[in-house]
């Protein structure tokens, strides 16, 4: 019963890490095009004619001025200025939003080098026994901020802190970690053969 217990808890609380996320971008997309709705009614009225192949001409336009205005932040995006908005967004995000560098993990919204950076795959010795897991963070007084996932739901785990000496860099990426988490270990050998010192 107890285990039946844990399983649906931790079930319900991956669900909710996850959904978090997603809901606040649902959210912002909804706003955004709201927004471009009301910028697209008056150009809507400039337009002859009230619909094109049966579909309103103002949803049409409010999602033409959506997908400009993300082109355009795109290229904002690229340059200098904009790359160090983005980062201090990010920053915001990374700190405000439960989940958000997970779902980023998972979805490959991170660059390789900025994974290493996030969720670095580490193993992490306790006495007689390694566990896998993510560096997230270096602290005061040599102590790394560790999260170590759950299995078979690596969405859910705990975060430890421990000194640098107990923590070993896998050679493998924050998918294929988390691959192993779900697979209750199945595939781990190849990623870590040698790994142990």
């Amino acid at each position: 019963m107890n285990n039946s217990w844990r399983l649906v808890r931790t079930t319900l609380i991956g669900g909710v890490i996850f959904l978090i996320p997603l809901v606040f971008v649902v959210a912002v997309f909804g706003k955004a095009f709201q927004i471009m709705k009301s910028v697209a009614i008056p150009l809507g009225k400039l337009i002859p004619v009230e619909s094109v192949a049966g579909i309103a001409v103002v949803p049409i336009l409010a999602t033409l001025i959506m997908i400009l205005s993300c082109l355009t932040a795109g290229l904002l995006a690229r340059s200098p200025g904009g790359r160090r908005v983005y980062s201090k967004l990010d920053t915001v995000l990374l700190q405000m939003i439960p989940g958000y560098a997970w779902v980023k993990g998972i979805t490959g919204g991170i660059r390789d080098e900025e994974a290493e950076e996030v969720l670095k795959p580490v193993l992490v010795r306790f006495d007689d026994q390694f566990l896998l897991g993510f560096e997230v963070d270096r602290v005061a007084d040599g102590l790394v901020a560790v999260y170590l996932p759950s299995s078979p739901d690596p969405r859910s785990g705990t975060v430890s802190f421990v000194t640098s000496d107990r923590i070993q860099l896998v050679d493998a990426g924050f998918k294929k970690v988390t691959k192993i988490c779900k697979n209750l270990g199945r595939g781990s050998a190849a990623v870590l053969s040698g790994q142990k010192e």
